[in-house]
């Protein structure tokens, strides 16, 4: 079973997530928010360290990129792809692909901080 993606929409995020990462090291500020379920429970979130990851890959550090969340890299080069390919208006996706993306990082996140 697949679900049809408006690419539009995943571009304007795309966007929006690049310029983010490209300004926010020079925006005044505190360092970001904390992740509410690592902080009320100890266990890491799936998107722990993505900010810091994408953050990272935009400004050339693929290896901080790596170490704060690998999803980081595939974030930027997925809306680096969209970019390029502007004349796609729809993909299809799998149903399946976003729950196992999510189970996934979520195994690497316990593992790397140690609860698994």
């Amino acid at each position: 079973m697949t679900t049809t993606v408006d690419l539009h929409d995943l571009r304007v995020a795309g966007v929006v997530m690049l310029a983010g990462a490209a300004l926010l090291p020079v925006l005044p500020g505190p360092d970001g928010v904390p992740c509410p379920l690592r902080s009320l429970t100890g266990i890491p979130c799936p998107l722990c360290g993505l900010t810091t990851s994408v953050t990272a890959a935009v400004n050339l550090d693929p290896w901080g990129a790596l170490v704060a969340n690998p999803a980081g890299l595939l974030a930027v080069a997925v809306a680096l792809g969209l970019l390029a390919a502007r004349h796609r208006r729809t993909a299809d996706m799998p149903v399946w692909a976003l729950p196992a993306a999510l189970v996934v990082m979520e195994i690497w996140q316990l593992v790397r901080f140690g609860v698994l």
